[in-house]
């Protein structure tokens, strides 16, 4: 019985090989097609992202050379951009009160990323752009955080902190912890130093409360792994210091995340949702979209700040990530629009659903969700119909979240957007089964021109947003397609009057024609699959996509393990004794520095642990290897996952009778072997994958 189990087990085994070696020639020719189109470019790109701190420091010297201040009006809108600053002049000028700042930003256009440094000002009344340009100010950004303040400088000023930096392949990053401050009167910056502070982020947020800014979250990216921050920090406008506030207990306050809504209110600050990544052992990357409510309560005493959980109260949105709120001061409100949730089709395939839905969040009480929505204009026919359809939802409206002792939270009270009958949801149909006095009206809409839903603007996410008095401005953002797969960096300019909300005027259109993709449709398609297409929207990663060539990865590396304890112990008597005490001696040494805390993370990443197999070797430290082949080949996408395998793999047969004889000395100390695995799962939890994130 033996031969013929051993027999079959051999053919088993030789078939799974030649269907592997099938399946990875047919994959190489297609990755020799695409690397032959990419091979020029490739070099370029690892030129450019040879030195991000050397490129900073000449665009500086480059900066300060210009001494000059200079104005310039722009002939024509800005250029398309997502992840910047947008905010409402603070100034008590009469010359400056109507005007917006729209401050860095990125452009991404399939091929390169563009980082921008410019100061622009809209005059509203004038529909003029101007630009401002002088020898000092913060280096090209995007993803910082701003307040802007009446007090903060002459004539009122905008402060901002941090932001990020990447190479235009944005294979690196540079994340910064500057202060600048921007004065209106003068139109100029200065740089505000401090000893400390926060560290250097992206994707955090910045709250004007008195006289104190106050700081919270954000991520960094390593490059190995995105790491979340949870810190709170007070900058105090007055002394020019930073307070770190660590006396609050972590179980009562919000998670590490980024790319949060984040508004002022008369007790502090309320937060809303944001984004994280969960690493789990084994596993990829899995994104966390957030809908968790908070009020920080603010005070004087630093000692005295607290954060206080806020129930979801009234039309809330519904779950999803990198939707853009912006306080709307003369309502004491915060306002709310787009957004993007993925949800999974099936166990490999996700589904992104974007919106262009708009919300207001009352911050008062115990604060509430309002739906924004157009009123529908008047028409003469049809309103004993329309008047029927609007009864029936009105009965039928049973489906709000909210406490019993309060009145209906829909677009209406506060004198916010008064309407009869609205849909819930800015430009959302009124779905399916409806009868047919309601599909007469849907029918009557659908053929009026001036129709309001019309009006409104395409779904996105990381919108700019700004509010003037009661008028909400919408700028840029990123707008995705799905066939072909893109995803364009926005520069259309919209309006809307909040207290009227009869429908949104575009200053500029949507301009999706004119805007550029220098990437192929084929290529798109490729850097799609190996989840290097997106550019992470502050979004996943994409790496849905990448099962199929990570399981024939995983299978090479079940392969290489499939070895009996027989084959490790005759390899092991045939090493003569002094071979024995040498491996011995390493291996007694290995195990010390597998369990020191305080190794470097790229030395854990880079380095097998005791009782793992290759296959775990390679799922827990793949973008490690992954970024070591790009920074030695250029590759990119399946070719660079397969360099990356190659490197990893031979790290780990390095290793490997280090590993063999740590087994051996374990098992004749006669370890328990619980504690083993948990010793293991400590050592771990340090490492992990990831990629970009949500801002």
């Amino acid at each position: 019985m033996a031969p013929n189990k051993s027999a079959g087990k051999a053919a088993a085994k030789a078939a799974k090989k030649t269907k592997q070696a099938d399946k990875a020639a047919k994959k190489e020719a297609q990755a020799i097609k695409a690397s032959s189109a990419k091979k020029g470019k490739g070099k370029a790109a690892q030129d450019d992202d040879d030195d991000l701190d050397a490129i900073l420091e000449q665009y500086k010297r480059e900066m300060e050379a210009n001494t000059t201040q200079t104005v310039t009006s722009l002939e024509a809108p800005p250029p398309p951009r997502a992840n910047a600053l947008f905010l409402a002049s603070p100034s008590t000028l009469a010359s400056e009160s109507a005007h917006l700042y729209l401050l860095f930003g990125e452009y991404f256009d399939g091929a390169r990323a563009t980082f921008y440094n410019s100061t622009l000002r809209y005059d509203v009344a004038k529909a003029e752009w101007r630009e401002y340009k002088s020898g000092e100010g913060p280096s090209p950004r995007s993803s910082a955080a701003g307040v802007a303040g009446a007090g903060l400088a002459d004539g009122g000023g905008i402060l901002i902190f941090g932001g990020e930096y990447s190479s235009p392949t944005q294979t690196s990053f540079h994340h910064y912890k500057d202060l600048w401050l921007f004065t209106i009167k003068t139109h100029s910056w200065a740089r505000i130093d401090f000893k400390k502070g926060p560290s250097g982020r992206s994707g955090h947020r910045m709250v004007l409360w008195k006289h104190l800014v106050i700081l919270f979250g954000g991520f960094i990216d390593v490059g190995i792994k995105t790491n979340y921050l949870s810190d709170l920090w007070i900058f105090d406008t007055e002394t020019y210091k930073w307070t770190q506030i660590e006396h609050i207990d972590k179980d009562r306050t919000p998670g590490p995340r980024s790319g949060f809504s984040f508004i002022p209110c008369p007790e502090g600050a309320i937060l809303y949702g944001g984004y994280r990544k969960d690493y789990v052992k084994g596993t990829k990357p899995k994104g966390v979209p957030l809908d968790d409510g908070w009020l920080l309560r603010m005070d004087t005493d630093l000692k005295a700040i607290k954060w206080e959980r806020r129930k979801k109260i009234g039309y809330a949105p519904s779950l999803r990530s990198g939707a853009s709120m912006v306080p709307w001061p003369a309502k004491g409100m915060g306002v709310l629009f787009g957004g993007v949730i993925d949800e999974e089709k099936d166990d490999e395939d996700l589904e992104s659903v974007f919106f262009n839905d708009l919300y207001a969040y009352n911050t008062a009480g115990n604060g509430r969700w309002i739906s924004l929505n157009l009123k529908k204009r008047k028409k003469g026919g049809g309103k004993r119909r329309r008047k029927a359809v609007e009864q029936r939802e009105q009965a039928g409206d049973s489906d709000v979240d909210m406490d019993a002792d309060d009145d209906a939270g829909s677009a209406g009270e506060d004198g916010v957007g008064e309407g009869e009958g609205e849909d819930r949801g800015v430009g959302e149909g009124e779905g399916e089964g409806m009868d047919e006095d309601k599909a007469a009206v849907a029918a009557d809409d659908d053929d009026d021109p001036e129709d309001p839903a019309k009006t409104v603007p395409l779904t996105r996410y990381n919108a700019m947003l700004a509010i003037l008095k009661n008028t909400l401005f919408i700028y840029g953002g990123i707008f995705e397609t799905a066939n072909p797969a893109r995803e364009y960096t926005l520069d259309d300019f919209v309006t809307l009057n909040l207290e009227k909300l009869d429908r949104f005027v575009h200053l500029r259109g949507t301009g999706l024609d004119e805007l550029e993709w220098l990437e192929s449709d084929d290529e798109g398609d490729s850097e799609s699959e190996d989840g290097d297409g997106g550019r992470g929207r502050e979004a996943e990663d994409g790496d849905e996509s990448d099962e199929d060539e990570d399981e024939d990865e995983a299978a090479l590396a079940d392969e290489e393990d499939d070895e009996d304890d027989e084959a490790k112990e005759r390899r092991h008597a045939a090493l003569t004794q002094a071979e024995k005490d040498a491996l011995r001696k390493r291996a007694t040494l290995f195990l010390g520095v597998a369990k020191d805390a305080a190794r470097a993370e790229a030395d854990v990443l880079a380095t097998p642990l005791p009782g793992e197999n290759l296959r775990m070797f390679y799922e827990r430290s793949r973008e490690y290897w992954a970024g070591t082949a790009y920074g030695s080949t250029g590759y990119r996408g399946k070719t660079l996952r397969r360099e990356g395998f190659k490197l990893a793999s031979a790290k780990y047969d390095e290793y490997r009778p280090v590993l063999e004889e740590v087994e051996r000395i374990q098992r004749e100390a006669e370890l328990d072997a619980a504690a083993a695995a948990a010793s293991k799962r400590t050592a771990m939890s340090v490492v992990g994958e990831g990629g970009r994130s949500r801002r």
